[in-house]
């Protein structure tokens, strides 16, 4: 099917569902609801349509194509009208019912963003953001930020998703940087001090202000922007080089996240991520234990979400670490009794990365070998670097 014609006829189908609803909230807003949806615009990007507004107040939403469906006869395509007409006079046509939901589902959360309609799911996002918020202001209380050997927790032998980072993103002097759930800041001050003209983000206040006090121990400057990494709210133009993300999106929507971000990539700026992965039954056992270090809405990335990420740019590369290096983990849990809610394992191994050096690095280099003939044993991995190219 075209990219016109298939841009036309979900344009067609949002609009009839749209036009099929009415919304008027306690504050009446201006203008009216069908006023509001026949002034909405659309735009097709790979993948997604925009659909934008100026009106009550400008906003805009990102719909993933890949729920919509779409007629097909044959060889040949028919027009729109004709398929939209199939689809009213079918009324158990699975296609037609499938896109009812579909459309339904994207009118509400239309009517959400742009006000018209305060739901119970945008009340629950609305929590969910809140609570991420004062977690993490809490977390950041509670560090001391100025005490962090900056370089040495992001190269050290236990720190091997950004020694790889590095390794890969090569110089960066000179390059526009943004760090997306920048948390105490290790990671902006690192790359501040890589060169890089870094811009640090976060829906924590108290988060950015630990980064400020960490850049100005190491004596660089970072930018900060406060902002959920769902909706970041940067001007169109704002571009980057380098979008990282680090920790991050297990946190969040995935698809949504992506598709808000990629705008603000330059010509060939990479999105670079990672991530813990959901798959290792070890794992899973240590986060059911440390409840208190986690927030309840985490979800760690399936093959499917690493799958996001082909269908959004346009070239995709894998790494994956800690495989038989989690023996260091087992070793805190059950010899030196370590209380997984009183510690940040994961932060806790960067610390004493010399300490563990001389386990850790025989078994990175088993791990690269057993990953390299073992392929599929790298989902029982701990984490995924993913570095995406626009």
């Amino acid at each position: 099917m075209s990219k016109k014609i298939k841009f036309e006829s979900y344009k067609y189908r949002f609009l009839m569902a749209a036009q099929a609803h009415y919304f008027e909230p306690e504050e009446k807003l201006s203008p009216s609801w069908k006023q509001f949806v026949n002034n909405l615009t659309f735009d097709y990007e790979k993948a997604s349509i925009q659909i934008k507004w100026e009106t009550p107040e400008s906003g805009s939403l990102i719909a993933p194509l890949r729920d919509a469906q779409f007629y097909y006869r044959g060889d040949s395509e028919r027009s729109v009208t004709q398929q939209v007409n199939d689809s009213l006079l079918a009324t158990e046509d699975p296609i037609k019912l499938e896109n009812d939901t579909y459309f339904k589902k994207i009118v509400m959360r239309v009517a959400d963003s742009s006000g018209y309609r305060k739901d119970e799911a945008q009340t629950d996002h609305d929590e969910r953001i809140q609570n991420e918020r004062d977690f993490h202001d809490a977390w950041a209380d509670s560090e001391e930020v100025e005490k962090i050997n900056v370089r040495e927790s992001n190269e050290v032998c236990t720190a091997p998703e950004m020694r790889y980072i590095a390794k890969r993103m090569g110089d960066l002097k000179g390059k526009r940087l943004l760090d997306i759930g920048c948390g105490l800041g290790e990671a902006s001050v690192y790359f501040a001090i890589l060169g890089a003209d870094v811009t640090s983000s976060d829906l924590s206040q108290g988060m950015l202000d630990a980064t400020q006090r960490l850049a100005k121990a190491n004596n660089v400057e970072v930018k900060q922007h406060l902002a959920s990494a769902e909706d970041m709210q940067l001007s169109s133009g704002k571009k980057f080089d380098v979008i990282y993300a680090g920790n991050l999106l297990h946190h969040v929507n995935i698809e949504e996240t992506l598709v808000r971000i990629k705008p603000h990539l330059n010509k060939g700026g990479v999105l670079v991520t990672w991530d813990p992965l959901a798959y290792n039954p070890a794992i899973n056992i240590y986060r059911k234990m440390a409840t208190d270090v986690r927030t309840p809405d985490e979800h760690p990335l399936r093959w499917s979400d690493i799958k996001l990420f082909h269908e959004h740019f346009s070239r995709v590369e894998t790494k994956y670490f800690w495989f038989t290096t989690l023996i260091i983990f087992v070793i805190m849990s059950l010899a030196q009794r370590r209380n997984p809610n009183k510690e940040r394992y994961w932060k806790v191994v960067v610390e004493e990365g010399n300490k563990w050096s001389w386990l850790y690095r025989p078994l990175e280099a088993l791990d690269r070998l057993i990953l390299k003939v073992i392929p599929p044993f790298r989902l029982l991995c701990w984490n995924v670097v993913i570095i995406s190219e626009a």
